[in-house]
C-alpha cells in the first residue's frame, strides 16, 4: 500500500532541515488530536458552517503534509457543509478522516524519532 503522506514539500520548505521537520510533524500530530475532537463536537451540535471551516484548516494542513487525499475529502465536505447540503453523507466524511488520521500517525510518528529523515 502506498504511503498516504508525501512530505517533499515540507522538505522544500524548510531547506530539508530535519529538526524544523520534525517540530512540524509533531504539531501536525498534535493539530490532528484536536481537530477530531473539533468535527466530533461540530458534528454533535450540527454546527455545519464551523465545520465547512475546520475542513477547510484541515484541508490547508493536510495540503502542506502532503496528505492529497485528506485534503480532496476536506474540501469534499466544506463545500457541502457550508451550504448545510447532504448532511447524510457528513458521517462518512468523519469516518473516512479518523480512518487516514490512524494511517498519518503510524506513518509520521517514526519521523519524531531522532534521525535524519530522508523522504524518497
Amino acid at each position: 500500500m502506498p504511503m498516504m503522506t508525501n512530505l517533499k514539500y515540507l522538505q522544500q520548505m524548510t531547506g530539508n532541515d530535519s529538526a524544523a521537520i520534525k517540530e512540524m510533524i509533531d504539531a501536525f500530530l498534535n493539530q490532528l488530536t484536536e481537530m477530531q475532537a473539533d468535527v466530533a463536537y461540530l458534528m454533535d451540535c450540527r454546527n455545519w458552517y464551523e465545520l465547512s471551516r475546520l475542513a477547510d484548516k484541515i484541508k490547508s494542513s493536510a495540503l502542506i503534509m502532503g496528505i492529497e487525499q485528506m485534503a480532496d475529502e476536506m474540501k469534499e465536505l466544506e463545500l457541502l457543509a457550508i451550504e448545510g447540503k447532504n448532511t447524510e453523507k457528513y458521517p462518512e466524511y468523519v469516518e473516512r478522516l479518523n480512518a487516514m488520521i490512524d494511517v498519518i500517525r503510524v506513518e509520521l510518528e517514526p519521523y519524531l524519532i531522532d534521525r535524519q529523515i530522508d523522504i524518497i
